[in-house]
């Protein structure tokens, strides 16, 4: 049943994204795959009141495929009624307020952005081995050929973020239920 509801959570985001336009075709896969993950992660995850209103900002860091997907994206799309705006950092001093933080690399690397996303009330959104367990509430992992999530609930919570059961039933792993 999990597997079921993965597959036609992730048809539908092919469908809603766009995924057939021109010009995507260029981008890469896995990018393409984060980028609708992300999406449905907006979807599934409530934000404090305050950043209900005006833009919804995602933040990435050093990976223009997945910006790019991004930006796209937000020319048609919105999370709830706010427009989404994709900022790209390249170093943790440039992070600003923002709803979401994709971050990849080591520990070390992603240490510094996670820091400064615990100044707002940032969903962190990594990938990396090891990062669930006290760096990001969701970070992407490879099983197989196929692209995956875990997540930390607990983190969630520490932002004060409300993420739904369908978000977690998704999952490939949960962490501090």
């Amino acid at each position: 049943m999990k597997r079921l509801l993965l597959i036609i959570w992730l048809l539908f985001a092919l469908a809603s994204t766009g995924y057939a336009q021109g010009g995507m075709n260029q981008m890469n896969t896995r990018a393409k795959f984060k980028s609708m993950y992300i999406l449905n992660f907006t979807k599934y995850t409530e934000w404090p009141a305050a950043y209900k209103q005006g833009d919804f900002i995602i933040g990435v860091v050093d990976d223009d495929d997945l910006a790019g997907h991004l930006e796209t994206i937000a020319k048609t799309k919105k999370v709830n009624s706010q427009n989404i705006v994709v900022k790209r950092f390249s170093s943790p001093s440039q992070v600003t307020k923002c709803h979401l933080l994709y971050v990849n690399g080591s520990a070390a690397e992603v240490e510094p952005y996670v820091k400064k996303a615990k100044e707002y009330n940032c969903l962190v959104v990594t990938e990396g081995k090891g990062m669930i367990d006290r760096l990001s509430a969701i970070n992407f992992i490879v099983v197989g050929t196929a692209i995956k999530y875990e997540m930390n609930r607990a983190l969630f919570k520490e932002q004060d973020l409300i993420v739904s059961n369908t978000l977690e039933n998704l999952a490939a792993k949960v962490i501090n239920k």
